[in-house]
C-alpha cells in the first residue's frame, strides 16, 4: 500500500526520529555506493557558464530577475580579488557566512579560487587559509583533490599548444610557467595547514627528475623555477636534505645552460 504525505508534512517528517533513524541505517548498508557516486558528482567538471554571472541587459521588457546564487558568486569572486595581508581574514569570515547552507556552490568557489591561485600566486597563503576554512566546514577533501587533479593536467596542456605564432607560444608558455608556480605555492600552503597531506615531497621528487632527464632550456627553466619556490616554501632558509643536495650538485655540475646553472646555485646555497 502506497503512503502519501502533504508537501507541507515534509520538512517535520525528514527531522522525525523514525526518518532519521532509516536514513542512517540505509546510509550505513550502502556507503560505498554513495561514496562511488559522491565522487562520480564530484569528478564532473563544471560548467562556468552556468550562472551567466558577466550578462547586462539593460532593457528592463527583457531583464529576468538574477538568482541569488549569481549575486553571490559575483560576490565571491569580487572578493577573491580584493584579497590581501590587511582584510582577508576578515573577507574569509565573510565567504564562510555568504555559502553556509549552499553545499552546491562549494565546488564552483572551490575551482574559482584554485584558478585565481595559480594565476595570482602572491596571495597563494591566503588562498589556501580560505579552503582551509571552506574544507573544515564542507568536509569534502575527494573534491579538493579532484579539482587539484584537474588543474594540474589542465597546467601539462598548456604548454602544448598549436598555435603557429611565436609570439603566441611564448605567451603560452610564461602562462604556464606562472601556473605551475601557483601551484607549486598552493600545494606547500595547502599542506602546511593540513588540508592536504604528503604532496610536497613527490612534487619535489618529480621536478629533481625531471631536471634530471629533461633536455629542452625552456622546460629546464620551468622545473628548476618551481622547485626554487617549493623549497623556499617548504625550507627557509635551512639546509635541504642530503639525498636533494647530492642530486641537485650533480645536475648543476652536467648543466650546460648558465641560466639553469645559476638557478640551481640558489637553491642549494639557500639564496
Amino acid at each position: 500500500m502506497a503512503i502519501h504525505y502533504s508537501v507541507e508534512s515534509l520538512p517535520s517528517l525528514f527531522l522525525s526520529d523514525e526518518f532519521l533513524s532509516e536514513k542512517d541505517t540505509y546510509q550505513q548498508s550502502h556507503r560505498f555506493e554513495i561514496q562511488s557516486l559522491h565522487s562520480f558528482l564530484d569528478s564532473i567538471e563544471i560548467n562556468k557558464q552556468y550562472f551567466r554571472t558577466g550578462i547586462q541587459v539593460k532593457n528592463p521588457r527583457y531583464k529576468k530577475r538574477v538568482s541569488d546564487d549569481t549575486l553571490l558568486i559575483k560576490q565571491l569572486k569580487s572578493s577573491l580579488n580584493k584579497m590581501s595581508s590587511m582584510n582577508y581574514q576578515t573577507l574569509c569570515k565573510q565567504i564562510m557566512t555568504d555559502v553556509t547552507g549552499k553545499p552546491h556552490l562549494y565546488p564552483f568557489l572551490l575551482q574559482s579560487i584554485l584558478e585565481q591561485s595559480f594565476l595570482h600566486h602572491t596571495y597563494c597563503n591566503y588562498y589556501a587559509f580560505l579552503v582551509k576554512d571552506l574544507h573544515t566546514h564542507f568536509q569534502n577533501k575527494s573534491l579538493i583533490d579532484t579539482h587539484m587533479e584537474r588543474c594540474y593536467q589542465s597546467i601539462k596542456q598548456e604548454g602544448t599548444s598549436t598555435e603557429t605564432s611565436e609570439y603566441s607560444k611564448l605567451c603560452s608558455k610564461n602562462k604556464q610557467l606562472d601556473q605551475w608556480i601557483g601551484y607549486s605555492i598552493l600545494v606547500c600552503e595547502l599542506e602546511k595547514l593540513q588540508v592536504i597531506q604528503n604532496k610536497v615531497e613527490p612534487l619535489i621528487q618529480e621536478l629533481i627528475q625531471q631536471l634530471h632527464t629533461t633536455q629542452k632550456e625552456d622546460e629546464l627553466f620551468k622545473c628548476v623555477s618551481c622547485l626554487y619556490t617549493v623549497c623556499n616554501s617548504v625550507y627557509k632558509k635551512n639546509n635541504l636534505p642530503e639525498e636533494y643536495v647530492a642530486s641537485l650538485q650533480n645536475v648543476k655540475d652536467t648543466m650546460k645552460f648558465m641560466k639553469i646553472k645559476f638557478k640551481l646555485l640558489d637553491i642549494l646555497e639557500r639564496r
